[in-house]
C-alpha cells in the first residue's frame, strides 16, 4: 500500500514538472514572437479599372499593289529602259517599240489636220458675204472632223509605242529585251509598290466585331523582331474562309532603314479598352500558382492570406473576379518573408 502511494506521488510530481516546463517554453516562444520586428512590405490598393483587351494575330506582309504592264501596240522593242529591282516613278518610259512608219503617218495626219482647220477658217470668213454655199461649208467642217479623227488615232497609236509605267514602284520582273517582238496584250513587266505594305491576318468572328476600319495597330515582322511598325486597318472582310475566319488587312508605311519585303511573316497587335470594369492587380501579388491563387491582404497591420478567383492575364496583370474588395491593401512585395497573421509594416507611401 505504501509503495502504491509512493508511485502516485512520484508520477504526480513528474506531471507537474512537465507542465511547468511546457508553460515556460510557451512563454519563451511568445516572448520571442513578441520581440520580432514587423516585416516591411509594399502594397497596392485594389481598385476597379477598365479591362484592357489585346488582340494578337499572325499574318503575312504583301505589297500595296502588284500590277502587270501589258503592251497596247505591237512591234519590235527598240529600246528598254528598266532593270529588275529598279524603282520607276509613275509615267516613266520603260520601253520603246519600233515606230518609224507611225511617225511619218502621224506627221502627215498632223499636216492634213492643220490644213483642214485653216480651210474651215477661210470658208467661215467668206460665209457672211455668201461667197460659199452652206453645203460647201458643211463639207469643209466634215473634212476637218475626219482629219482630226485620223490625227488623234495615229497619235494614240504612236504614243502606245512608248510603254510607260502607270504607277510608281519597283520592277519585280521584266518579260522583254531589246529586239523582242511584242503583240498587243503581251506582258512587258511586273511592278510592285513597297512604299506601303499590306499586312493580312485572319480574325475570328468574336474579335472581328471589336474592330473597325481606321483603327491603329502595331505590327512586328519576323525579319525585324525589335522594330515595331505603325499601321491602320483598311479592310475588314465580311465573308469567312473555310475555317470560319475573316480577312483583316492593315496598311503599313515601310521603313527605308529596315525595309519590309513581300512574303515575310509578322504579328499584329491591337489594344482595345472595354467598358466592363474589374479589379486588376499585378501578377507579382499572386502566390500559390494558377491552381490555388491567393494574395496577402493587410488588415490592422497584419497579413491575412486570401484566396481569389482570377481570369486571364493581361499585360502581366491579373483580373480578379472574386475575393477582393475595392480599397483593400494587397501585398505587392515582401510575401516571401511573411505568413498568415504576420505583423507587417507598409513602407511605400504610394498605396495605389
Amino acid at each position: 500500500m505504501s509503495l502504491a502511494i509512493i508511485v502516485v506521488v512520484v508520477a504526480t510530481g513528474i506531471i507537474y514538472k512537465l507542465t511547468d516546463v511546457k508553460q515556460e517554453k510557451s512563454e519563451s516562444i511568445n516572448l520571442v514572437n513578441g520581440s520580432k520586428p514587423d516585416v516591411p512590405v509594399t502594397v497596392i490598393q485594389a481598385h476597379y479599372s477598365r479591362i484592357p483587351y489585346e488582340i494578337r494575330y499572325h499574318g503575312t506582309f504583301e505589297p500595296n499593289y502588284e500590277i502587270s504592264i501589258i503592251a497596247e501596240a505591237q512591234g519590235k522593242v527598240e529600246e528598254l529602259f528598266i532593270e529588275e529591282g529598279e524603282f520607276v516613278p509613275q509615267g516613266k518610259i520603260i520601253a520603246r517599240l519600233e515606230n518609224d512608219i507611225l511617225s511619218y503617218q502621224l506627221e502627215l495626219a498632223d499636216a492634213t489636220y492643220q490644213k483642214a482647220r485653216q480651210e474651215l477658217n477661210r470658208y467661215q470668213n467668206l460665209s457672211p458675204g455668201e461667197a460659199v454655199s452652206v453645203q460647201q461649208l458643211e463639207e469643209v467642217k466634215l473634212s476637218l472632223i475626219n482629219a482630226k479623227s485620223a490625227y488623234q488615232t495615229l497619235k494614240k497609236q504612236h504614243g502606245n509605242t512608248f510603254i510607260k509605267s502607270p504607277v510608281s514602284g519597283t520592277v519585280s520582273k521584266k518579260y522583254i529585251e531589246p529586239g523582242t517582238f511584242l503583240t498587243s496584250g503581251a506582258p512587258v513587266a511586273d511592278i510592285i509598290d513597297t512604299h506601303k505594305m499590306k499586312f493580312t491576318a485572319w480574325f475570328t468572328a468574336n474579335d472581328l466585331v471589336k474592330i473597325h476600319a481606321g483603327q491603329k495597330v502595331k505590327v512586328v515582322s519576323d525579319l525585324f523582331p525589335d522594330k515595331q511598325f505603325d499601321g491602320v486597318i483598311k479592310v475588314i472582310g465580311i465573308k469567312p474562309d473555310e475555317s470560319k475566319r475573316y480577312r483583316v488587312q492593315a496598311e503599313i508605311v515601310n521603313n527605308s532603314e529596315q525595309l519590309l519585303i513581300s512574303g515575310i511573316d509578322g504579328t499584329l497587335t491591337l489594344s482595345i479598352s472595354q467598358n466592363e470594369q474589374k479589379i486588376i492587380i499585378p501578377n507579382s501579388c499572386l502566390i500559390g500558382g494558377a491552381v490555388k491563387p491567393s494574395v496577402y491582404v493587410v488588415e490592422n497591420d497584419t497579413a491575412k492570406l486570401r484566396q481569389v478567383l482570377t481570369s486571364d492575364l493581361v499585360n502581366e496583370q491579373t483580373i480578379v473576379l472574386h475575393g477582393l474588395k475595392e480599397g483593400e491593401q494587397i501585398v505587392l512585395n515582401g510575401q516571401i518573408n511573411i505568413d498568415e497573421n504576420t505583423k507587417v509594416r507598409i513602407v511605400n507611401n504610394d498605396k495605389q
